[in-house]
Formats: structure tokens, sequence, C-alpha cells
């Protein structure tokens, strides 16, 4: 739509920003704009001038002051993006006005990055995108990889659309081709490594892809494993996922039977089974606009309104096939990185454990099911009161206790896996894993996370077997 001027003709409104396909209801954010108004005024101040003139007007400018140098790095930015056909002249340009070592053009990247409306940037702007980010890596300009970590967080797990799998061989490359700069920064090493083991489960139709993620994973692990072993536990759950693959089964019999053979610090699994994931790992499979919609409901909805919302994320984001390996990935993140505060604990918005009670109703699959309960229950297993979070522990103590009068056949199943995955998970470990497990539930009692178990174990409608388990589980706990 068109204003209409003074002398009633018709006179166009701003451009809108190239980034991102928008529909007509979509807002505009202020720093989209910013960006198109400045490659307007950039694209006035070179016109018509000689290569020399248009150097010495542009460093004449960055020099004015830091907004006029902001302008036209905005300008250039833009443009660089969205005019691939003028993509290497204004990164030339670019270099020539720089004088913050390209601090402000990475941040803007990094603020393209991170929006929620990642997913609708322009199939040109992506490509430029990792174009500008490789020539940025030859000049070794500071904050690249601050960059790509973010970057890799927009590769959703669980979807196989055309976008999202093109986004996944773009980035594919970039690490392919930039592998020894990636060797400069073990957290984007242990990031990737983890990041493409989960993506391999949703590629198993995309034969080449899968094949080149495959290699790139191991070639980092054998590689480098310390940088790896960062990741902590949530790595062996991944290898455990693609370990019938033979690439990584080769690794997985080496992980086991050899750990001196991959890297001399490398004493066993049991290491890596003891150190809890950090968050930032467990972050990464979650974009940022999940995380947003996530957050919304798990800080502001209340327990008796949060359904319709919950809905609509699995309507969303889980409701295809191939999306049922992201359950395991949102249960990691609820559990180990959404930790409310205390004025969210006190309030009536919706518990984490009502959340993922809800959550887990909408999966269908047996083995999808088992995956998302190990997932709640992951950081029982090995728990170490020393280094892990009671935080961790919360939803399943409470999605346990609090849900036997109501679903008491979800506490039922859940003290069955508890279980079998005690026993089952790691069987030459299964003494630790059991007293990690009582030890989580004492910590949960001993922190008044809830008083007793003794509700649940004296519940009349509680099978007899689901007793017993109770009491191997916790025979500090409970009576004999």
């Amino acid at each position: 739509m068109a204003d209409v001027a003074v002398d009633g003709t018709m006179s166009p409104l701003p451009p809108q920003p190239q980034l991102f396909q928008l529909d007509p209801i979509d807002t505009v954010e202020p720093w989209q704009q910013e960006l198109v108004d400045c490659f307007q005024s950039l694209t006035v101040l070179i016109a018509g001038r000689s290569q020399v003139e248009v150097h010495e007007k542009l460093q004449q400018k960055a020099s004015e002051s830091m907004r006029s140098h902001a302008e036209l790095v905005n300008g250039l930015i833009y443009g660089i993006l969205t005019v691939p056909s003028e993509g290497n002249n204004y990164f030339r340009l670019l270099n020539i006005v720089s004088r913050d070592g390209f601090g402000h053009a990475v941040g803007r990247l990094q603020q393209l990055i991170t929006a929620h409306k990642f997913a609708q940037v322009q199939s040109e702007v992506r490509t430029q995108l990792f174009w500008v980010l490789s020539e940025l890596v030859k000049i070794s300009a500071h904050g690249v990889d601050q960059v790509l970590l973010a970057l890799t967080r927009q590769v959703r797990s669980g979807d196989v659309a055309q976008g999202n799998v093109r986004l996944c061989r773009l980035m594919l490359q970039f690490m392919q081709t930039n592998y020894d700069w990636l060797m400069g920064f073990p957290v984007l090493v242990a990031t990737t490594a983890y990041m493409f083991g989960r993506l391999v489960l949703d590629h198993s139709r995309i034969t080449d892809l899968r094949a080149q993620e495959c290699e790139l994973v191991v070639r980092l692990l054998r590689e480098r494993f310390n940088e790896c072993s960062m990741v902590g536990r949530d790595l062996v759950r991944m290898l455990q996922d693609v370990a019938q693959i033979p690439i990584f089964h080769d690794f997985w019999h080496d992980m086991i039977y050899r750990p001196r053979s991959i890297s001399p610090l490398f004493a066993g699994i049991e290491q890596l089974l003891r150190v809890p994931t950090p968050r930032m790992f467990l972050a990464n499979r979650v974009t940022y606009d999940m995380e947003s919609r996530l957050l919304f409901i798990l800080e502001h909805l209340p327990a008796t309104a949060f359904s319709r919302n919950l809905m609509w994320f699995v309507q969303r984001y889980l409701s295809t096939p191939e999306s049922e390996s992201l359950f395991s990935d949102l249960i990691r993140f609820i559990v180990g990185v959404v930790h409310p505060s205390n004025a969210v604990l006190a309030s009536n918005v919706v518990p984490r454990y009502v959340f993922l009670g809800g959550l887990l109703r909408f999966i269908r699959s047996q083995v999808v099911a088992a995956n998302a309960k190990l997932a709640l229950f992951y950081d029982w297993l090995f728990y170490d009161p020393k280094v892990d979070n009671i935080m961790n522990i919360e939803p399943g103590v409470l999605i346990i206790m609090l849900s036997v009068d109501k679903y008491t056949f979800m506490t039922e199943s859940f003290v069955e896996f508890l279980a079998y995955a005690t026993d089952a998970y790691a069987p030459t470990h299964a003494v630790a894993v059991r007293m990690s497990v009582g030890q989580a539930m004492q910590d949960a009692v001993a922190k008044g996370v809830v008083v007793s178990i003794m509700p649940v174990y004296e519940h009349p409608r509680i099978e007899v077997t689901i007793r017993q388990s109770l009491y191997y589980l916790f025979p500090q706990l409970v009576p004999p």
C-alpha cells in the first residue's frame, strides 16, 4: 500500500526488509528497518562515484562518529546478505570502513541469527550468511565462533523440511571447509559434535547428508575427544542412540573396551556419565523460538490455562513422525535448563512436572516413550549431590508423587521404568546407579521437594510389584 501525497500522486512507503519471507500481517522489527534505511543511505552515498571517491567518502564518514560508523556497517551487512551479486564488493568496503575489528558487523549477524523468525530467513540470505562468515574466518575476525554457536541452535531437530535440511547442509559444509579454524574453539567443537550427532537420527532417508554427518562427528570425537567430553553424560545418551550405525558402532566399542585408544585421559564411560551436561548443550537442541514459547508457558501461564498453548506448541513442532526425536531433547531442556525462580515456584504458574506430564501424553510410539522417560530420569542414574542440581531431579520426583491420585498408571509406569533402567542402562555399573537413584530421592526429601514417598507406597491403587520396586530403589525411605 502507498501513501497519497499532497499533489495527489502516490508516494511509496519505505522499502521493506528483504531478510525474511514476511506475511502481510507480520510486523517489521525496528532493527530490520534500520538496516534497510542504512543500506538506502549507503547506496545514495556511493552512487555515481569512482572507486577512489567511494573509498574516501566512506572512510571520511566512518571517522565522523561511532554512529556514522555503525550506520555504514549496517548498510554494508544488509547489502552483503541481500544483494549476492555485490557481496564481494560490499565486503571489500566493509574491510575499509571497519574501525572495531568487525565487532559491530558480527553483532548484527548475531542479531539476525538469534531472531525468533529465523526460520523465515530468505534462502539467498542464508547462503550469503555462511559466505560472509567464511570470509570473516579468513581474516580472523573476533567473535565468529559465538555467531556459529548461536547458529547451531537454529538447525532444528526432528525437522526434515527442505529449508531445515538445506540449513543443515550449509552448516555441515561450513564446518568441513573451516575445519582447521574450528579446532581453535573447544566449545564449538563439542557443540558441533553433539548437534550433528543428534541430527543423524533425523536423516535416515537422506543418505548422503547422513554419511557426511557421521563422518564429521566421529572425526571430531576421535581427534578432539577431550573437548567433546565436556558435553558430559548426554554425549553418552547421544552415542547410544546412534550406536547401531557402523561408523559409530566402532567408536562405541572402543569407548567401552579400549577407552585409552580414544584418549590417554579417558578412563572409561563412567567418567563421562558422572559429568552433568552443561546447560548450553541441553539448550542447543531447542531453537530460540521454541525456547521463547516454552518460557512463556512455564513462567507466566497458570496450571489451569496452559493446555491450549501446549496443544499449539505440539501442533507446530511435534506433529510429524520425524519430529518424535525432539521429545527427549525438549524434556532434557525443561529438566536441565528451565529452573523456575522461587517467585514462580510460589505462584500458580504451571509447574514443570505438570507440563511434562501433558507433553508425554502426545507420544504414541513405545520407543519414543522410553527415550522420553530416560530423558526425564537420566540425571537420577548418575546423581552426585556434589555436582548435580536437585532441580534436575525435582520434575521426576513430583511427577511420580503427585500423579498417583489422578493418574496412577503414570506413577506406576515411571517407577517401573526407573527400576528397569537402574539395572539395565549400564549393567556393569548397576550397583553404583542404584545408589545414585536412591541418593537422588533422599536428597529430594531432605531438601523439601517432597516430605515423604510413603503416600505413593501406601496408596491403595498401587500394585504390589510397584511397592516392591519402590523398596528396591529407596530402601532407606520405605519399610520392607
